[in-house]
This record gives structure tokens, C-alpha cells and sequence, in this order.
């Protein structure tokens, strides 16, 4: 069985390389009986979320058949499993994906992909995503280390950052939108725009609990929620009350850090909102996993 990470990593290295948009894998996906919605196999084509086995052998189906369709030479994307691949028609498409001590790896780039960042180093725990369970030392271990090898600790502040949170504060109408890496011991700012949002210690930041879960994290009034009532955020300095987050990823599933919206006044946030913040989210993940700089 192949890790759905890597089978998420195949297939979005492949609608890039091959200039796909998700609407048209989406369109062919439901041609062939993908039950998905549009909102879900676009976020898992951004690697926002993971979708279940069967959805992620349609889309990769799908994918290949565009390819097929357009005469493209781009490298297919993969299935699952061995037996899904014979049975596919599409075996030829696919690179072989080499078994090494550290998982599955890439060691060469995509065919028509000259991008540098398609290629992590083989020796990289980068396609190793963590269960929901792996809270022990090793596994925060190894969380932390996928973020030291992202390298956007090292870059400072980046303009292609700073535009998503500047959209993202704007289409909320929040005070402050800003995008926090989480380390073994402080919440990070990467991208700010607004009064709200610095450098905290990790107990203190309210991203480190929206990298707890795989989930968006929301709290429509924190000088209300008792779980939140008395943090120091809430009950002083700038007097958060309103918050919601969701966390961004490694192309291995390791939770890095969030994207959060701050407001000072209580808010309301629909289900509609929630799903509008995982689309940036999803703006920020891609950035992290197709084109970080070199």
C-alpha cells in the first residue's frame, strides 16, 4: 500500500508539471464516479487535506487520463497499490518510486517539471506523514525537524506570504491575519498583516494548539470560552477574542505552523467561512510544498 502522502505528493507534482487545473481533474473525477466534492479534491490537489483510499486512485485516474487525452509526456500520477496500478491501463505512465530506509523517495525530478523543488532529499523523512496519535517525543522530533528543513525559518519575512495574509484579512474583515511556525518551544511569526500577531513562547501562542489536530481550530468569543477565558492573550495585551486557525503541512503531513485569523471583537464563522479558510490555507501550503526558495 502506497502512504497517502506520497500518493498525494505524486499527483500534485503531476497537475503541475502537466499545467492541469484542479476544476478540470475535477470535472473528469466525477466522470468516473468520484464522490468527493469540488472543495475536497481541490484541497487534497493543494495538499490541504487527505481524502480516502478509493477517491485518491479516481483522482489519480482521472489525472491520467487528461494526460492520456493531451498526449502529455508528464510522469503520471500514482495508485495505491500494485494491483489498482495493473488494472488502471497506466502502469507505463508511472516512474518507479524507489523503497528506501527513509520511505518512499523521489530521486529523480518529474518529466517536464524543471523545478528543483520537486526532488527532497532522499535521505529526508519528507514523505513520512505522522498518524493523529504520534504525540510522543519522536514524533515532535521528527515534526520539528521537517520545519528546520523547510527552510522558512531562515527567510525572514516573503512577499508571496504577505500577499496571502493580506487577502485573507481582507476577505474576513478581521483585525489581523498572520501565518505562525511552530518550534519545539516558540510560535514563530512568518507573515503578518495587522496590530495582532508576534513572537510568543509556544505554551502562550494559540497556533500550537491548532497544530494539536487536523482540524480548523475556532473561537467565536474567547472572553466567553471556558477553555480559553483565562489564557494571557485573552486577558491581556492585545486581548484576543475571536480567533480561527488551520494548521499547514509538510508534504510528509507534519503540522509546521498555521494560518490564523485574530480579531479583538467577538465573532461569528460559518461553515462557509471555515471552508473559505482552508482555501488559504491551502494558498499557504502549496507555497511551502512547490515553491519554497533556494
Amino acid at each position: 500500500m502506497l502512504d497517502g502522502y506520497l500518493q498525494q505528493w505524486t499527483a500534485l507534482q503531476t497537475v503541475r508539471a502537466s499545467n492541469l487545473r484542479s476544476d478540470e481533474v475535477f470535472l473528469a473525477y466525477g466522470s468516473i464516479g468520484g464522490a468527493a466534492d469540488e472543495v475536497d479534491v481541490t484541497g487534497y490537489l493543494t495538499g490541504l487535506v487527505i481524502i480516502p483510499t478509493l477517491e485518491r486512485d479516481l483522482i489519480a485516474q482521472a489525472i491520467n487520463e487528461l494526460l492520456d487525452v493531451t498526449g502529455s509526456v508528464v510522469d503520471g500520477a500514482h495508485y495505491s497499490t500494485d494491483d489498482v496500478t495493473s488494472s488502471s491501463g497506466y502502469r507505463e505512465y508511472l516512474r518507479a518510486l524507489v523503497l528506501s530506509p527513509d520511505e518512499y523517495a523521489f530521486h529523480i525530478p518529474a518529466v517536464g517539471d524543471a523545478s528543483k523543488s520537486s526532488t527532497p532529499d532522499a535521505s529526508s523523512d519528507a514523505f513520512h506523514g505522522p498518524g493523529e496519535d504520534d504525540v510522543d517525543d519522536d514524533a515532535e522530533f521528527r515534526r520539528c525537524h521537517a520545519l528546520y528543513e523547510s527552510g522558512l525559518l531562515e527567510t525572514g519575512v516573503e512577499g508571496r506570504f504577505d500577499r496571502i495574509t493580506t487577502e485573507a484579512r481582507d476577505h474576513f474583515g478581521v483585525n489581523s491575519a498572520s501565518i505562525a511556525l511552530i518550534t519545539e518551544d516558540a510560535q514563530v511569526i512568518k507573515s503578518v498583516i495587522g496590530p495582532i500577531g508576534q513572537n510568543l513562547p509556544r505554551d502562550v501562542g494559540l497556533c500550537s494548539t491548532t497544530i494539536e489536530k487536523d482540524r480548523t481550530l475556532v473561537i467565536t468569543d474567547a472572553s466567553t470560552d471556558p477553555d480559553y477565558r483565562d489564557h494571557p492573550l485573552v486577558t491581556g495585551g492585545p486581548e484576543v477574542r475571536f480567533y480561527a486557525g488551520h494548521p499547514v503541512s509538510t508534504v510528509g503531513g507534519w503540522r509546521i505552523g498555521a494560518l490564523c485569523l485574530i480579531d479583538d471583537q467577538p465573532r461569528a464563522f460559518t461553515e462557509d467561512d471555515e471552508r473559505d479558510l482552508r482555501a488559504f490555507a491551502a494558498r499557504v501550503q502549496v507555497e511551502i510544498w512547490v515553491s519554497p526558495l533556494r
